[in-house]
């Protein structure tokens, strides 16, 4: 074999388990967990990309709204986001929720 094809066939061999230790299960326009909704006059602003992680704790047992939940305020706590737009949730194999997106703020 050649070495071109035991590269190719490496890298696709990475990439198959790569791929498999995140599963998406949802795409958000906006979430936030301190904010209902903007008031009348407002826009978002964007603070910047945000990407977190929540890990179950084995003394609670919580399905993945309950983690969707704690990664979001998480990167909210950590961006000084009121909301985050764009975003994108994942489920590790170890339990673990992620989220990316971009973390933005309320503005008049």
């Amino acid at each position: 074999m050649r070495p071109i094809h035991i590269f190719a066939m490496a890298v696709f061999f990475l990439c198959l388990t790569s791929c498999a230790t995140r599963m998406r299960i949802m795409d958000a326009a906006a979430v936030s967990m301190t904010e209902s909704s903007l008031h009348q006059g407002e826009k978002l602003q964007e603070i910047g990309p945000v990407e977190d992680k929540f890990c179950p704790s084995a003394a609670k047992d919580q399905g993945p709204q309950g983690l969707m939940d704690e990664v979001i305020r998480s990167a909210q706590n950590k961006s000084g986001a009121d909301y985050i737009t764009n975003a994108v949730f994942y489920l590790e194999l170890n339990g673990c929720v992620v989220v990316n997106g971009t973390a933005t703020r309320r503005v008049r």
